[in-house]
């Protein structure tokens, strides 16, 4: 197994590559995570492709910038890291496989390169649904402020999460994922690096439509039934701006979909 690495601004974004197949697929996991996540999709993938699996920053064994603030990462500096390892590895075309936040990086490369893509796997994508809060909190400076202002002293904002669920207005499941993820310093500091970092990574969704609809690009869009963080129907919505409607692929499962069972899914859908 290859692990190495691309460098952005003295800052290195860790990968790895397993798979033995002869085709390319690049590989971002979700929030949380790390590259080490897909090789649970060996078995289905590991036979056709070569899995280039990143550490995305903030993550794994990325080196990260300190103050996330200072960097202005854009898609066209994303558009430069995959290019460089495409030149380096003398590769002309490349599949995605994304999760969750992972899925927002893909869909801005599909805008990057879509004369170069040939199959895109999305996993629960973030991307699809445009969110005011997100906007605010990561490109306005009142929200940076307020964002910073939780990471310190989050009881606030957690006991209008605590009202939030006891109303209803919050999902039980939703209530439990926002404090797995917040209920310490460490981890609201997290977020925070993570989001800013990538807040200038949005994906015109119409633009990715025509895309897919103009281009020899396959698509699989699954999603977890039960899935209250990345529900199903911001992907029913997409979909009814794409020509393929076989696209959309609904799993007995929450949010969490890379996992051992799905190597079934994905086994038939490849002999398609």
């Amino acid at each position: 197994m290859e692990k190495s690495y691309l460098e952005y601004q003295k800052h290195i974004m860790f990968y790895q590559t397993f798979g033995k197949g002869d085709k390319t697929v690049f590989a971002f996991h979700g929030y949380g995570r790390d590259g080490n996540d897909f090789k649970i999709l060996g078995p289905a993938l590991g036979e056709d492709y070569r899995i280039v699996s990143f550490d995305l920053l903030y993550h794994g064994m990325s080196d990260s910038p300190a103050y996330p603030e200072e960097f202005d990462f854009k898609k066209e500096d994303l558009r430069d890291l995959i290019s460089f390892y495409l030149s380096e590895n003398n590769i002309e075309r490349f599949s995605l496989l994304a999760y969750s936040l992972g899925g927002r990086i893909s869909l801005q490369l599909i805008e990057l390169f879509p004369d170069k893509i040939d199959t895109v796997f999305l996993f629960a994508p973030d991307g699809l649904h445009h969110s005011f809060g997100y906007n605010f909190s990561t490109k306005t400076s009142l929200g940076k402020f307020l964002f910073k202002r939780f990471i310190k002293s989050p009881y606030l904002a957690f006991l209008i999460m605590k009202l939030g669920k006891s109303t209803g207005l919050i999902k039980d499941s939703v209530y439990k994922f926002l404090i797995m993820q917040l209920d310490t310093k460490a981890k609201r500091q997290k977020v925070f690096d993570t989001h800013i970092f990538f807040r200038n990574i949005h994906p015109d969704l119409e633009n990715v439509q025509h895309i897919l609809n103009t281009k020899n690009i396959k698509l699989h869009l699954f999603f977890g039934k039960y899935d209250t963080i990345i529900p199903p129907r911001y992907g029913k919505e997409f979909m009814k701006g794409l020509n393929d409607k076989e696209a959309l692929h609904i799993l007995e499962s929450g949010h969490h979909l890379i996992k051992e069972s799905v190597n079934e899914v994905l086994k038939k859908l490849m002999k398609k």
